[in-house]
């Protein structure tokens, strides 16, 4: 495929390959979307075989994605993932007051309606009383639906730009004063021990649009202190995709 719908490689083996995951972009299509672009369409084009996506990004998060290249390594990726550690970049209303890292422990429901545990560590890790707003650092213990998002909404922040989580007035006003027009969540960094017993650890550098907006914030230089690569080169945006036609009901 051509470099430019090429997916960001973050790292790459013979049996797994990890990208960049854009905004705006789903991770695989479903019967709601029989023609989106997708992510596991594009990096199965990229590597030229099937590929199986390990666990999933919000439509409007970005960051680090996941995919086996062999079958048989779908299962023992998705355990060693539950058992390593995700980080998330939250980029939320508020100015957040918690000087130490909070622990919030609420059960959420599955796709079938049964309560779930659901765990995270929540810490801020840069904050500005104008604009009000905060970068926080989440690491999910569990794997919920939405959990980040609905986690630091229970901690009455938020993600900027969350539609369905968020608060609409405050998303308004940082889509028409800035350049936040979507989900403020990043799958920052990917720690886990692989299959085959080796350690692995990989970050997603901010793209360009988060990345313009955050060096503009008061709290960047703090941030920057506490997680120094995403000063790394923002990754391009993506060009945009002609929309999907909407799939006919029988």
């Amino acid at each position: 495929m051509s470099d430019e719908r090429a997916l960001p490689v973050l790292a790459e083996a013979d049996e797994w390959i990890v990208v960049a995951k854009p905004p705006r972009m789903i991770v695989h299509r479903n019967e709601h979307h029989r023609r989106a672009d997708a992510c596991l369409q594009r990096v199965r084009d990229q590597v030229g075989a099937h590929v199986y996506p390990i666990h999933r990004l919000d439509f409007q998060a970005s960051g680090c994605l996941i995919f086996a290249k062999e079958r048989s390594w779908a299962g023992p990726l998705q355990e060693a993932l539950r058992n390593g550690e995700k980080t998330y970049l939250a980029f939320v209303r508020g100015f957040y007051k918690n000087e130490d890292p909070v622990r919030i422990d609420k059960p959420m429901k599955d796709d079938n309606g049964y309560l779930k545990d659901a765990a995270s560590v929540v810490e801020y890790i840069g904050r500005s009383h104008e604009p009000r707003c905060s970068l926080l650092r989440v690491r999910p213990e569990t794997g919920r639906f939405h959990q980040v998002r609905r986690h630091v909404r229970d901690l009455y922040h938020p993600c900027i730009g969350d539609s369905e989580h968020g608060d609409s007035k405050i998303n308004r006003w940082w889509r028409e004063n800035t350049v936040a027009n979507r989900l403020g969540l990043h799958c920052f960094r990917i720690e886990l021990t692989l299959p085959n017993k080796q350690p692995f650890s990989v970050t997603c550098p901010l793209f360009e649009d988060q990345y313009s907006l955050f060096q503009t914030l008061p709290w960047w230089d703090e941030a920057l202190k506490q997680e120094p690569k995403m000063a790394e080169s923002p990754l391009a945006l993506p060009p945009p995709e002609e929309p999907e036609e909407e799939p006919t009901e029988e």
